[in-house]
């Protein structure tokens, strides 16, 4: 049986890079996020490779219209074989600057979206032997200034991950956590614009597509968890060896984070 994944923020980023390389693998597709332009694009490309690819636009921080996307791509495509909760928000910034309501649509997305989409999934996941994903960030190691809502919620989905797994192995469900490196896309070249970076160093940055490639790679191979080797690796192992300079230089550079984490997010445009 053709196997079916779910993947929010399937439109852009890196969640367009996992789609493609599920699609590459014959895995048929359901592609959430809010803009239904770019979630076409990448159901078009995917069907290139002989696959079905279904564009479902939604809003994801509001439950019954989870809930209720949800059972429609179960009655379109059938049940699930794979969850990729890839949909995220930085919303830096400082806390005080912060809405009520950009805190609860943050947390909506970032949390309390692929837990419940994960309790959806669940049934079908343990009838077909599936696999979750959960797309973290290395700021759930680090924690940057500015970024406390985002670190905050990111550290929530890896001890959630970390947790649920011994729960789902009896059941025969994988689950993998993926903690990308800094990669090409909207937001972060806005960020990066934010503190001066030059357009060269962007050719540094991480292309989504091989990001996307390497996580559907490490599912594959039932791996618990993927982490790029590099910089922010060894900054976060640093920052848990050998913590007291770590918090001196992330003091030190607490107004170019302001700066960086408050940039616009073009990815909403």
């Amino acid at each position: 049986m053709q196997q079916i994944a779910l993947v929010t923020g399937g439109g852009s980023g890196i969640g367009r890079g996992i789609a493609l390389a599920l699609a590459r693998r014959g895995v048929n597709l359901a592609l959430l996020g809010r803009r239904l332009e770019p979630l076409h694009a990448v159901a078009e490309e995917s069907r290139s490779h002989g696959v079905r690819a279904v564009a479902f636009p939604v809003d994801l921080t509001h439950r019954d219209e989870l809930e209720a996307t949800f059972a429609q791509v179960r009655r379109e495509l059938g049940p699930l074989s794979l969850l990729i909760n890839n949909a995220g928000r930085l919303a830096g910034g400082a806390l005080m600057a912060q809405t009520p309501d950009t805190i609860e649509r943050a947390v909506a997305l970032n949390t309390t979206a692929p837990l419940l989409l994960t309790r959806l999934a669940l049934p079908d996941l343990i009838s077909n032997g599936g696999a979750v994903v959960l797309v973290g960030s290395m700021t759930s190691f680090m924690p940057l200034p500015f970024a406390s809502l985002y670190s905050g919620t990111k550290m929530g989905m890896r001890g959630f991950g970390t947790a649920l797994r011994y729960e789902l192995e009896p059941l025969g469900v994988h689950l993998l956590l993926a903690y990308p490196p800094m990669t090409d896309t909207a937001m972060v070249q806005g960020m990066a614009e934010a503190v001066g970076l030059p357009r060269s160093r962007f050719a540094r940055l991480h292309a989504p597509d091989a990001v996307g490639e390497r996580i559907v790679a490490a599912l594959l191979a039932r791996k618990p968890e993927v982490v790029w080797r590099g910089g922010e690796l060894f900054a976060a192992r640093l920052y848990h060896w050998v913590p007291a300079p770590m918090r001196t230089i992330l003091r030190l550079e607490r107004q170019r984070f302001a700066r960086m984490m408050t940039a616009p997010d073009r990815s909403a445009k």
